[in-house]
C-alpha cells in the first residue's frame, strides 16, 4: 500500500526482515567492528549471520559499535523527501545513546532544506525489539489511517506502555557497559546469579532484581509479566542465540498467562555487543514499566 509517508527506525529495533517487510518499516544500518572488520547491522542484508556473529563472541572476541551520525541520517532520508514523502523517525532511547541527539540534528537540517515536507523524530525511550514493537504500534496506526501528526503525537504520549524485560547470562557484558561493578560481575558468575533488568520511565536499562540460575530468572520474568501486562493478546521475546531457552519463556507466559500470540525475534549484532549471548528478553504492553 501507498502511505504519504514513511516510517523509519534505527536498526537497533532489532526485527527480522520478515517483521521490516510486514509492517512497511524503513531501516537505517548501525555498524559494529569485529577484529577490524567494520559488519553492518541490516536485517534486509546482513554482511554475517547472527549467529556467527555470536559464536565470535563465545570464542572470546570483542565488538564494538558506533551510533548512527546526523550525515548518516541526512543521506538515508533525503531520498525519501525528494520523492514527495514525509518522514516519521523513531529512535533508540535517548537515555542508552546519543543516536536521538543525531537525528534531532539531522532533522532540524532537513526541516530547512524541505520546508514543505513534514519530518517528526520520536524518541522510543526503547531499546531493542521494545523499539522495534513501539515501531510495529507506529505501522498499525498509519494503516488504520493516522496522519503522521496524529501518530507522532500518539506515539510520544503512549510509549512508556512499551514494558522490557531482560535477563543476561553473562556479567561481564554488564560490566564493559558500566551497568555492573567488576566486583559484583565477578561474585555473581561464581554464585550463579541473574539480573533481571527492566527500561525505566526515562529509558534507561536498570536491574530490578537478582536470581538465582536461569529458571529462577524466567520465574521473575513471568511473575513481573503478571503485576503489569495491560493484556494478554500478544508479547514479543528475543534471544541472544538461544532460541530453547526463549521458548522456555513463551511456554510459560501462554500456559500461566493465555498469551494469543508470542513472536520470537533475535538480539542484532549491535544489542548483541552489549548483552552478550544467551541474553533474554520480554515485551509487551503494561500499566506502568
Amino acid at each position: 500500500m501507498e502511505y504519504s509517508y514513511v516510517i523509519v527506525a534505527d536498526s537497533c529495533e532489532d526485527l527480522d526482515a520478515e517483521l521490516v517487510k510486514e509492517y512497511g518499516l524503513n531501516v537505517i544500518p548501525m555498524e559494529y567492528i569485529v577484529d577490524g572488520q567494520v559488519h553492518l547491522d541490516d536485517p534486509l542484508n546482513r554482511t554475517q549471520t547472527v549467529h556467527e556473529f555470536y559464536e565470535e563472541l563465545r570464542a572470546g572476541k570483542v565488538s564494538h559499535t558506533a551510533q548512527i551520525t546526523p550525515e548518516k541520517y541526512t543521506e538515508f532520508l533525503t531520498p525519501f523527501l525528494e520523492q514527495g514523502k514525509d518522514v516519521l523517525l523513531t529512535v533508540f532511547s535517548s537515555a542508552l545513546s546519543g543516536t536521538y541527539l543525531s537525528a534531532k540534528k539531522a532533522v532540524d537540517a532537513l526541516k530547512e532544506k524541505f520546508p514543505e515536507r513534514k519530518i517528526f523524530a520520536v524518541d522510543s525511550l526503547s531499546a531493542s525489539v521494545g523499539e522495534g514493537y513501539f515501531n510495529i504500534l507506529a505501522s498499525r496506526n498509519r494503516e488504520k489511517g493516522m496522519g503522521i501528526e496524529e501518530n507522532a503525537k500518539w506515539l510520544e504520549e503512549n510509549r512508556l506502555t512499551v514494558s522490557h524485560l531482560f535477563t543476561v547470562d553473562n556479567l561481564n557484558f554488564l560490566k564493559r557497559g558500566g551497568r555492573l561493578s567488576a566486583s559484583k560481575a565477578f561474585l555473581g558468575t561464581l554464585l550463579l546469579l541473574k539480573p533481571v533488568l527492566h527500561v525505566t520511565d526515562e529509558g534507561k536499562l536498570v536491574p530490578t532484581h537478582t536470581v538465582r540460575g536461569r529458571k529462577q530468572a524466567l520465574r521473575k520474568i513471568v511473575d513481573e509479566y503478571k503485576e503489569t501486562a495491560l493484556n494478554s493478546d500478544e508479547v514479543l521475546i528475543s534471544d541472544a542465540d538461544d532460541r530453547d531457552y526463549a521458548r522456555q519463556l513463551g511456554k510459560m507466559i501462554e500456559e500461566e498467562c493465555g498469551v494469543k500470540s508470542v513472536i520470537y525475534q533475535t538480539f542484532g549484532p549491535v544489542i548483541g555487543s552489549h548483552v552478550g549471548p544467551n541474553c533474554l528478553a520480554l515485551y509487551f504492553l503494561s500499566k506502568k514499566r
